[in-house]
């Protein structure tokens, strides 16, 4: 795998391009991009077809989280070409991760030598061994190394310890496992960079690290998947983030997992972050929800007359936004603050609305079909209902990640962010 710096702009934002994947040498990807989320090795609800609509055909590297597959990983073994042939995707490359970033990861359970996953069969012990065996039953285009990232805000100072400890145990067991494996030696292994909020523990983790010459950075240990990635604090994140990606090299890319808000999206492309995951359009889709925001920084949106979907402490929220401080952490915790991005098909407002998901949006989605419609379908829990919010968020964010890309280029990242930002500030006053 090669990743070159083409640019960088005055915000920190970079262009890049990552290239000559073994199996598919021929393709390469401009950075920032977006990982297309996978389930069970297929993206939610959208068939190989309507994946090739949505996508233009284009090439895309699939997020495949091991958790999803590790109770198919002997049937793949036995095809024995890899989930890409089996899953009938090998148009597309892929990249395994051992957690799923679109669903949260229960935190507290902590092994020696194993790090827990929880299937649909329950909870399973995953170690170093299995895992580079599950890989190479699996036979991915890149994947990232075992890594122990149950921290957060609150973890304690031997927890973080902890952490980054059993990461860098885990990763050099995975490294020695990989360099004597016939099916993986040539495979690159992203390395995870731990130590929750601690900034001096990131920085031994990435020393500790740069001893195996990794093929790229996966950014850890700030969320525990699921919705938590949308509450993440910027204010709390941004000097953490700021000296974790100061000492990485520079020649190496890095990835950010979860389903970030669009608005920190932004802020962390700004930093010089390359690579997202596709989980926020999904997770919006899997509430009813439909992306509305300003994805591009030409075009002017048109006004949004809708309210958001009812929620808790909307008022609070605002407040955040304007002084960057954190809401109170005894609110409720169910208060969902991605909602400033989309409308909710299952409100009854939508019942009889002839108009689109979103005015001048080419998808099929919004192309063919009324809210209405789709309030319908989803209100009888129609299997189209999913399908079409799915195709419609993903087209929505993959321009979302083009004008980003654009926006670099241009240095006018600032302004993309500005914009987001009235857009969210202007919808929370509605409310």
């Amino acid at each position: 795998m090669k990743f070159t710096i083409n640019s960088v702009a005055k915000s920190g934002g970079r262009i890049g391009l990552l290239s000559d994947l073994l199996r598919l040498p021929e393709a390469s990807f401009e950075t920032p991009f977006l990982l297309l989320h996978t389930r069970g090795g297929s993206v939610p609800h959208l068939s190989y077809d309507l994946l090739q609509m949505v996508t233009n055909n284009e090439q895309h590297i699939l997020q495949m989280p091991v958790v999803s597959l590790i109770d198919c990983t002997q049937n793949v073994k036995a095809f024995g070409k890899g989930i890409a042939e089996f899953a009938g995707l090998q148009e597309y490359l892929n990249y395994a991760t051992l957690q799923d970033s679109g669903i949260s990861t229960p935190q507290g359970y902590h092994e020696k030598n194993s790090v827990s996953i929880w299937t649909r069969h329950g909870r399973k012990l995953i170690d170093p061994q299995t895992y580079i065996n599950c890989m190479e039953s699996l036979k991915p285009d890149m994947f990232q190394a075992v890594a122990d990232a149950d921290t957060s805000t609150d973890s304690t100072m031997k927890r973080v310890k902890r952490s980054v400890d059993d990461t860098i145990k885990f990763h050099s067991i995975c490294a020695n496992l990989k360099e004597k494996s016939e099916v993986l030696n040539q495979t690159p292994m992203l390395a995870c960079v731990m130590g929750g909020y601690n900034v001096k523990e990131r920085l031994r983790c990435i020393e500790e690290l740069k001893a195996f010459d990794c093929s790229g950075y996966v950014i850890d240990g700030f969320h525990s998947n699921g919705v938590s990635a949308a509450k993440l604090n910027w204010e709390e994140v941004e000097p953490v983030l700021t000296e974790t990606l100061s000492a990485l090299p520079e020649q190496r890319p890095r990835v950010f997992h979860g389903a970030v808000t669009p608005l920190l999206l932004l802020k962390l492309a700004s930093r010089g972050i390359d690579i997202f995951d596709a989980t926020f359009p999904w997770l919006v889709g899997e509430r009813g929800g439909a992306l509305i925001f300003p994805n591009s920084l030409s075009l002017t949106a048109e006004p949004v007359t809708e309210t958001l979907p009812i929620v808790k402490n909307v008022a609070a929220y605002a407040a955040e936004l304007k002084t960057g401080k954190q809401a109170d952490k005894d609110q409720d915790e169910e208060e969902t603050f991605s909602n400033c991005y989309e409308i909710d098909l299952k409100d009854k407002v939508y019942f009889n609305d002839p108009g689109p998901l979103l005015s001048n949006c080419c998808c099929y989605s919004c192309r063919k079909y009324s809210r209405s419609y789709i309030h319908h379908l989803l209100s009888t829990t129609e299997l189209l209902g999913p399908m079409l919010l799915m195709m419609h968020n993903l087209h929505h964010y993959l321009i979302f990640l083009r004008n980003i890309r654009s926006s670099i280029k241009e240095d006018r990242l600032d302004e993309f962010q500005d914009k987001l930002n009235n857009f969210v500030t202007s919808r929370l006053n509605k409310n």
